[in-house]
């Protein structure tokens, strides 16, 4: 019988620890977010941000730009922040319409300042093992989801991660390095042999963003799944994986909603926490 790895539970306890230290510190963490155009995800995911904020007691900055504006107003909000003395994170609520060039704006932002740790030059550093003050987000997210199962299920495990992303699949891999997992493979979901490559995976961390993409043949049984995934479905939010089919065949896995984006929620307060903290030279 399986698992479902509870991530509203484990972001609560994080929270939990953001709060009580904020209150310990007496600081005002501030938080901005830029939201471009009108996706139903990013507007769910900013709508959680901002209520887990007001809770642990961050302040919570919202900057909407509608999807018809030039990447040059992006950019002049980017810059606003950056010289704001207040603002101790940025975030650029992804993906950015396709018009816009997305690394480009989010290495606009003051690199001390990206809450994500998605601008080149913190990606660069953290990639090449050195001392960072936050580590990427949702990378730590997931690593602390396949962590709450327990050290024997993913010591010495074959691990998969399913990513179109180096953003994101690069800091997800070093991360599980870091903590002792052999080192995943990385597959782009447009892999032909994805199939082949999937049955083999004991753990399994899919980004592919759309739904029903993980059916039950492809999972390895006794898998552990964690599903990345969010996409709107007859006004349902969904993951990659064909859940009611998939989860039998699994030892643990993650909802959707429910899994990651609580947690990714969670690591985003904390990074803010130390963000905040390095900025304001606070002793702890």
């Amino acid at each position: 019988m399986y698992k479902l790895i509870d991530g509203k539970k484990l972001a609560q306890e994080v929270l939990a620890q953001v709060q009580k230290e904020i209150i310990e510190l007496s600081i005002e963490p501030q938080l901005a977010v830029i939201l471009v155009g009108e996706d139903p995800a990013s507007h769910l995911y900013v709508k959680l941000k901002r209520k887990a904020c007001e809770t642990a007691g961050i302040v919570f900055h919202l900057y909407s730009i509608d999807e018809s504006e030039s990447e040059q107003k992006i950019l002049d909000t980017v810059a606003f922040l950056n010289k704001d003395a207040d603002i101790d994170a940025i975030l650029i609520q992804l993906p950015l319409p396709k018009k816009f060039d997305q690394q480009h704006v989010i290495d606009a932002m003051d690199y001390r300042k990206d809450v994500d740790g998605f601008h080149q030059k913190n990606l660069q550093s953290f990639l090449a093992g050195k001392k960072q003050h936050i580590l990427p987000g949702l990378s730590l997210a997931i690593w602390t989801l396949i962590a709450s199962t327990g050290a024997k299920n993913y010591l010495r495990k074959k691990t998969l991660i399913i990513g179109k992303s180096d953003v994101f699949t690069q800091p997800t891999r070093k991360i599980f390095a870091d903590k002792g997992m052999d080192e995943p493979v990385i597959v782009h979901p447009d892999d032909p042999r994805l199939t082949e490559i999937t049955q083999t995976a004991d753990i399994l961390v899919t980004a592919i963003g759309k739904p029903n993409s993980l059916t039950a043949p492809m999972i390895k049984e006794g898998a552990v799944i964690i599903d990345v995934g969010i996409s709107s479905v007859d006004g349902q939010t969904v993951g990659d994986v064909d859940f009611k089919n998939v989860a039998p065949k699994t030892s643990y896995i993650t909802p959707v909603p429910g899994g990651v984006g609580p947690m990714t929620v969670a690591m985003l307060l904390y990074n803010t926490l130390q963000l905040a903290k390095e900025r304001k030279r606070v002793r702890v």
